[in-house]
């Protein structure tokens, strides 16, 4: 029996209306269709208790700091359109290559990819 997939879902969320978590569940529930393990921070925000009315209150830099965790555990991530716009999302995507995992795009740009070492 082989182990399913994991992927993380990254995106934009500051100055987004509820934190944009809707795209992000909507995302979560197409990848658990599609037979992923799916990493979903919008549910790791509601797990922690994050209000998005009250982002003044939240800890960015503790946040980001269990993302990155959550994505050492992934096969790959996933990237929402828009993901471009959001400096949590663009490191995401930076270590997700850094470390080799695979990269999927809602929209695929290629430029996106381009090798550039």
């Amino acid at each position: 029996m082989s182990k399913k997939l994991k992927i993380y879902v990254a995106g934009p969320m500051s100055g987004l209306p509820n934190l944009n978590w809707e795209a992000f569940d909507a995302k979560e529930k197409q990848l658990r269709a599609d037979g992923w393990d799916v990493v979903n921070p919008a549910a790791m925000d509601r797990d922690a208790g994050i209000e998005p009315d009250q982002v003044g209150e939240y800890d960015y830099e503790e946040a980001a700091s269990r993302d990155v965790e959550a994505l050492r555990s992934c096969d790959a991530i996933y990237l929402m359109s828009g993901f471009q716009f959001s400096k949590g999302a663009c490191w995401e995507r930076a270590l997700a290559r850094h470390w080799g995992l695979k990269r999927y795009y809602e929209i695929p740009r290629e430029d996106h990819e381009r090798n550039s070492r």
